[in-house]
């Protein structure tokens, strides 16, 4: 389903969208507008994500890694 959104935006970065039109990056305003808020949403995901992850790894900076066990348990094999 698609919404139609009025937005007001400075003058600055309509004429810079206008240039990505006349230079073919993209086809339409549209297009361009719809990238840019992927773009940032993207962003925020991975940024979330990577809190996530800090949060996971908090307190395990003295734990081995686990490419270090794997080659550890190799080398006790390989006795």
């Amino acid at each position: 389903m698609k919404v139609q959104v009025n937005v007001k935006l400075d003058e600055k970065i309509l004429r810079e969208v206008e240039k990505l039109i006349e230079k073919g990056r993209v086809k339409t305003k549209k297009e361009a507008f719809e990238k840019a808020l992927l773009l940032l949403l993207r962003s925020y995901k991975a940024s979330e994500l990577a809190e996530r992850i800090d949060k996971i790894r908090e307190g395990t900076e003295l734990m081995r890694s686990v490419t270090e066990a794997v080659i550890e348990s190799h080398e006790e094999e390989d006795r």
